[in-house]
């Protein structure tokens, strides 16, 4: 008996000091992103301000005291400002060793990559962009090759006209050969990226269902950029409910899970989804608020009635004799007069975005969502390449993306129209200096013109979105 519970306390002493390690772990790895912060020159408030992604609550009170760890595009956004601020000629060197670091406490602390707790998945994601990564830059080298074997065989075609020699006969089909089979394994590379990216698409959904879900809000959905996770569609949901929402924060978490729920739904690539941004029930139920808030300014008018009712008799009786058929439609406009025009929706952010194959960077932004300021990268947003056998630069996908065929830029009420009276439209080709009209997992309108796809295998676009109404 005394042997069992020395047992016993053995073992509780000895998942005593795993969770006493796993904290240790998380509140080191917090402190390096203190040195990080003081080296970007950001406060946590200013960086939340800079990536809305990311919640000036959770850095301070959950990721710089150590409570859980942040995701890795997190880290890549902490990253950058160190660089942009710094200049750092060490940022390659000072990369890797954060991601070492953050990969082996996420082991530490009892992630599995078969795993799927969110710490699971978190390491899921990070071993995911590493491997994106490596494909980018084997799909370059692959491309180099592809190129300098076409200069050759050219160069060789040229010889073999004149003489038609064996030797040089040969020489052609070896060359025709190895372009052959770099074609092939280039295809294959693409189509496992094109996996990869699906994959890890799946695998950031879950992330934000799990967090949603458990409502502990300690964890940032990676991947600011798949537009799955965003803090301001929250606000603008909630007319579907008007009655529960404003009277009742107690039940937010539900609709912040209706809300990952449907930024799946648009991540699936449902056409029924369309119609959440594109019909413009935000522009209905945005401009139905606004008139409850006129309703009680009539009461209040109308407490005073002995005032105004000596006032409309002398304004109503000298337009009367003027002309007669005039008091009639007069007075129908009279009625609808109380309802202003709309008001002109603001542009919510104008610039310019780069989209990048990993072609000679090695690093793929394949998309961007625009939900944000700044815009965030992601691997499937609201404007992205089109990337099968290879990545178009022309062909563009999204929720919904339609061709602009105006001389001018378009208006946001024809953009609406435009996304209305094409549904379900995800992929459109676009090429150079043209204009297509797109909306957002949110339900914001924009438009963007691409200037064509460089050498490099990166194509600039400069797109503009509007606020919600």
């Amino acid at each position: 008996m005394a042997h069992g519970q020395d047992g016993s306390g053995d073992g509780v002493l000895a998942r005593r000091e795993v969770q006493e390690k796993r904290e240790r772990l998380r509140v080191e790895f917090g402190s390096r992103l203190r040195v990080l912060f003081d080296l970007a020159g950001l406060s946590s408030r200013e960086f939340a301000l800079r990536y809305p992604a990311y919640k000036d609550s959770a850095i301070r009170f959950t990721y710089l005291p150590g409570k859980s760890l942040p995701p890795w595009d997190f880290l890549h956004d902490l990253l950058t400002e160190v660089t942009r601020r710094t200049d750092d000629p060490a940022a390659p060197q000072r990369r890797t060793e954060l991601f070492t670091a953050y990969r082996q406490v996420l082991v530490d602390i009892g992630a599995d990559a078969r795993g799927s707790d969110q710490n699971s998945l978190l390491l899921r994601l990070l071993d995911g962009e590493e491997a994106l990564r490596r494909l980018g830059e084997e799909l370059a080298e692959v491309r180099v090759r592809e190129n300098r074997l076409r200069t050759d065989l050219e160069e060789e075609s040229r010889r073999a006209r004149p003489s038609l020699s064996t030797g040089s006969q040969d020489r052609k089909h070896q060359l025709e050969e190895a372009s052959r089979l770099l074609a092939e394994r280039r295809n294959e590379l693409v189509h496992r990226r094109g996996d990869l990216l699906t994959e890890l698409d799946g695998c950031r959904a879950r992330l934000v269902v799990l967090e949603e879900a458990d409502g502990q809000g300690d964890l940032v959905p990676a991947g600011s950029g798949t537009g799955l996770h965003h803090t301001s569609p929250v606000p603008h949901d909630p007319p579907k409910h008007p009655t529960a929402d404003p009277k009742k924060p107690g039940i937010r978490p539900g609709v912040l899970l209706i809300g990952g729920a449907v930024a799946v739904l648009l991540l699936a690539g449902g056409g029924a989804a369309v119609g959440i941004w594109a019909t413009g029930a935000h522009d209905t139920t945005d401009q139905a608020v606004p008139s409850p808030t006129s309703v009680p300014s009539q009461p209040s008018a109308a407490s005073t009635p002995a005032t105004p009712t000596p006032i409309p008799t002398p304004t109503v009786s000298p337009p009367l004799p003027s002309p007669s058929p005039s008091p009639s439609p007069s007075a129908v406009p009279s009625d609808e007069a109380p309802d202003p025009p709309p008001a002109a929706v603001p542009v919510r952010w104008h610039g310019t975005l780069t989209l990048d194959d990993g072609s000679s960077t090695g690093i793929v932004t394949a998309a961007w969502s625009l939900d944000t300021v700044p815009p965030q990268r992601a691997l499937a947003g609201d404007v992205g390449m089109t990337c099968r056998l290879s990545c178009d630069g022309s062909q563009f996908t999204g929720n919904a993306i339609v061709l602009w065929d105006g001389a001018s830029p378009p208006r946001r009420e024809q953009c609406v129209g435009l996304l209305n009276a094409n549904p379900a439209q995800r992929s459109v080709n676009v090429p150079a200096g043209s204009t297509a009209c797109f909306g957002t997992a949110a339900g914001r309108v924009g438009y963007f013109t691409p200037s064509g796809a460089a050498a490099n295998g990166q194509g600039r676009l400069e797109a503009t979105v509007w606020e919600l109404p």
